[in-house]
């Protein structure tokens, strides 16, 4: 049985993983918590690697937060998520790790870029000031993973998800998501009868949202099939504003009152949507539509507050 190294599985989408790969059972899971490994360690990783060997290794560890957290810690973001990336791969390599599968993100695209966006566009122009520290990161790991693929003949891919949400996510107000942070605000919202909820930026922007168990059975997808790509969008089932957004979660959680757009914080990026083709031609879809995905993900927040 291959044994499968997820580096991250504590984490949102390294749960999703975890949880999916053991109900497959075809894969042994090795067990590294947080607390074990220090990833940005390279001295670290490699002792680790040559004493459990492992064949298959995900990448899906990280600093992430929402738009102020990226703004307000581009340094912390950049090195972290930089010396994890390469860390991890360059072990990989050395200890011959027969696939690995490295999870980026979509905000690594070009601020003003042609819709939707293709995989060729990355590096194309400038990104967005306000996670340029995050990207960057993750633009180097994904050129990094390119590049071993291309000149060792390594089975190594990354994959560039929507944005993403579901169990495991972080509903701290102050680092982040759009969506767990509005479903927190328009919940408390209605727990304590207050008659608007505060959204931030003018909710014009628009954003493609990919439910965490989809990104999971692409990793799942991926990890069966072999192809000549080296880099794969992972698109979600649905397109809106973050208006429209703020519409459907006050709708989800009955919230009856007002919603105000404060236009003081910053937008992000006008527009993001991906073009799947080519994960698409592979025969895999993404299949959770946002409002079945966001009722469920409500009835998991609410869970979260009981404890």
């Amino acid at each position: 049985m291959k044994k499968v190294f997820i580096a991250g599985q504590e984490g949102m989408v390294g749960q999703a993983i975890y949880s999916l790969l053991k109900r497959k059972k075809f894969y042994r899971i090795l067990e590294c918590k947080r607390k074990d490994l220090d990833l940005t360690s390279q001295k670290d990783v490699n002792y680790w690697f040559k004493k459990n060997k492992p064949n298959i290794v995900i990448n899906a560890a990280g600093r992430v937060g929402g738009i102020l957290e990226n703004d307000n810690f581009k340094s912390d973001f950049i090195y972290i998520n930089t010396m994890i990336g390469f860390n991890l791969l360059n072990v990989s390599l050395n200890n011959n790790v027969k696939k690995f599968i490295n999870l980026g993100s979509a905000c690594s695209y070009p601020k003003k870029t042609k819709q939707p966006i293709k995989e060729e566009y990355l590096l194309s122009s400038k990104l967005e000031k306000t996670n340029e520290g995050y990207a960057i990161a993750k633009i180097s790991t994904i050129k990094y993973c390119e590049y071993i693929r291309e000149f060792y003949k390594k089975d190594f891919v990354s994959l560039q998800p929507a944005n993403l949400y579901g169990v495991g996510d972080n509903f701290d107000l102050k680092s982040s998501h759009v969506i767990p942070a509005l479903i927190r605000k328009f919940h408390q919202a209605r727990k304590y009868n207050k008659k608007k909820v505060e959204v931030w930026g003018s909710g014009n922007v628009k954003r493609e949202f990919l439910h965490v168990d989809d990104l999971a059975e692409s990793v799942l997808f991926c990890l069966r099939t072999n192809h000549s790509e080296s880099l794969l969008n992972v698109s979600g089932q649905d397109y809106l504003s973050i208006k429209q957004l703020s519409i459907l979660i006050k709708k989800v959680t009955n919230f009856s009152g007002k919603i105000f757009f404060n236009k003081k914080y910053p937008d992000g990026v006008k527009e993001r949507k991906l073009d799947d083709k080519k994960l698409s031609k592979l025969g895999w879809k993404s299949k959770i539509k946002l409002e079945y995905g966001l009722k469920s993900y409500y009835e998991y927040f609410k869970s979260l507050e009981l404890k």
